[in-house]
């Protein structure tokens, strides 16, 4: 990690995602938790280009993501696997260029596979750059697991 960088923790959740917890856990690492939450009819594609500007810009600021998570919310269809690719990516990139960090992929049960895959897949390309991508699963939220259980 740079010295001297203002660090931040980044949270980029898909509609459906549980990512309320990140914000606590990523928080007692970098006070400040930037978010970036798929809105309502938007493309997951769309949501991928907004998260690599929100961090190309925080870049250009000086700001850099120590750690960041991606909340699925889902989906696992190759247009999701093509965003989260390139969303994953574009945060890679920016935290290598800042000298390191960690990205966790969390899903949401049903992209369980989809998410390892991923982490699996680019873990090893990023090897030596300081940055380590690692799949993760936060418990589902109290009124999923309502839901599922009626």
């Amino acid at each position: 990690m740079e010295s001297g960088a203002k660090r931040v923790s980044l949270i980029a959740a898909e509609m459906g995602g549980y990512w309320a917890p990140w914000a606590e856990r990523l928080g007692a690492g970098t006070p400040d938790v930037v978010q970036v939450v798929q809105q309502a009819g938007e493309k997951l594609s769309q949501f991928a280009l907004r998260i690599r500007t929100r961090v190309a810009e925080l870049g250009r600021q000086g700001i850099a993501v120590d750690q960041a998570v991606l909340v699925g919310g889902g989906r696992t269809d190759a247009d999701a696997l093509s965003a989260r690719s390139l969303a994953i990516r574009a945060v890679a990139a920016e935290m290598a260029r800042q000298g390191g960090g960690i990205v966790l992929l969390d899903d949401s049960g049903a992209d369980r596979y989809s998410m390892a895959g991923l982490a699996a897949t680019v873990a090893p390309l990023v090897y030596g750059t300081g940055v380590r991508i690692e799949h993760t699963s936060t418990p589902a939220a109290p009124e999923r697991r309502l839901a599922e259980v009626a």
